[in-house]
């Protein structure tokens, strides 16, 4: 009995201890923008950025979100090239790769001038410098979107419009398999 209480008393200690050691104080910061997740009509990213100026803050927080949305852009439309690679079995595909890859980088591009901001939230919190002083960090989180619409009519235009690869390209047949992988996408989210 004596040990339990001892064993207690010093864990009670040790945890108090370490919570006068912390150098933060403030609130506990989660996201507050994780309702912003992509669906079968949008692609969203959410990222962070902190700093101890607001605007930096911002600034670096919506930077991080449009790299991640170009991320996840990315790897939709390869899922999509592969699924359609497959079902219209297309010769030459190292070509159609290509040609495939570099048009989702000038759509790319282009959707992260067209994104909207779904969510911004920033927090303020004090920390304190190894000298004791205080100083203000900002933590500002950023929910993007871009509409997978927009998307599919860019690919979809720059391949229509490539003399090498409209001989192979199925414009209805791309959209049915677009719409497939992204119902599939949209069902592995949490």
């Amino acid at each position: 009995m004596k040990k339990t209480i001892f064993h207690a008393a010093f864990i009670l200690m040790a945890l108090t201890a370490l919570n006068s050691c912390s150098s933060k104080k403030g609130i506990t910061m989660k996201n507050p923008c994780t309702k912003a997740t992509s669906d079968k009509n949008f692609i969203r990213a959410n990222m962070n950025a902190s700093s101890s100026d607001l605007a930096m803050s911002s600034e670096m927080s919506l930077f991080n979100s449009k790299d991640r949305l170009a991320q996840l852009i990315s790897s939709d439309m390869k899922r999509v090239s592969e699924a359609y690679k497959k079902q219209r079995n297309i010769a030459g595909t190292s070509e159609f790769d290509q040609k495939f890859e570099s048009t989702v980088r000038d759509v790319v591009s282009e959707t992260l001038r067209e994104i909207s901001i779904v969510c911004e939230e920033t927090t303020k919190t004090t920390k304190q410098r190894e000298n004791g002083t205080n100083y203000d960090s900002y933590t500002t989180w950023t929910s993007i979107e871009c509409s997978r619409e927009t998307i599919y009519n860019g690919i979809n235009s720059s391949l229509s419009n490539d003399e090498k690869l409209r001989q192979d390209y199925d414009a209805a047949k791309f959209r049915e398999v677009f719409n497939e992988e992204i119902n599939k996408l949209e069902k592995e989210q949490p």
